[in-house]
């Protein structure tokens, strides 16, 4: 796969921010199609490590539908990752959408999303249970590229 990594680390430029070693061996284990564990330290970068790579794939081959979902456990932290995602995404004017789906989550925000859904979903174990059962998941996730779970 050619994708570069030229967009994640512009943004960092502009954050003036230097990526970690290990976000950087992440987002290259992820274009090189392994899978892995991330364990760092709470604020040590886990979410950029985890999510560069993909956005950087879908930055270089965009598609419509959801090609990231992020699971959380709780839906307090889904909204500060959809926050620590909107920040570059809204910085660099990236044509990517990042929206959570959690109980929280109003019905017709709901609906909007089954008809044009994110490319980045952000939820919880149990929305997701709730997303699978309905009829037409398989087609809702067949873009689905890459799934973070976090604090498993």
């Amino acid at each position: 796969m050619s994708v570069t990594l030229h967009p994640i680390n512009e943004w960092f430029k502009f954050k003036d921010w230097k990526p970690f070693p290990y976000q950087k061996k992440s987002w290259k284990a992820f274009l090189d199609g392994k899978s892995g564990l991330i364990h760092v330290p709470t604020g040590s970068g886990k979410t950029y490590a985890a999510t560069m790579g993909p956005i950087s794939m879908m930055l270089k081959n965009p598609s419509k539908g959801i090609q990231l979902l992020y699971l959380t456990p709780l839906r307090a932290v889904s909204r500060d990752i959809e926050k620590a995602l909107q920040k570059p995404i809204q910085d660099q004017n990236w044509p990517l959408r990042v929206e959570s789906r959690t109980g929280d989550t109003k019905e017709s925000r709901k609906q909007k999303q089954l008809i044009n859904p994110p490319e980045i979903l952000i939820t919880t174990p149990e929305s997701l249970s709730v997303m699978l059962s309905r009829k037409g998941s398989g087609k809702y996730f067949s873009n689905l590229k890459c799934v973070v779970v976090d604090e498993w």
